[in-house]
């Protein structure tokens, strides 16, 4: 009987952390903060990727479009 009890007061909690979840995420606060952190994410794997270029050259760095075989200007 108590397990059954603590399975449904388990099962209430959860439902319960997801409305608050989806009820915080639906706020623009919330909405604008998650944006920033995608585009600070964005710029921070873009920054990666130029890392090696930068430390032998600052002037001529290139991004890894210029290998693509279907982009004219990058031959």
């Amino acid at each position: 009987m108590t397990l059954r009890i603590t399975a449904r007061q388990r099962f209430a909690v959860h439902i319960a952390v997801v409305v608050v979840a989806i009820a915080v995420l639906r706020t623009p606060v919330a909405q604008s903060t998650v944006l920033g952190g995608l585009v600070r994410f964005a710029d921070m794997t873009e920054r990666i990727l130029r890392f090696p270029c930068w430390l032998l050259d600052h002037r001529h760095c290139f991004s890894p479009d210029r290998f693509d075989p279907t982009c004219p200007q990058c031959m």
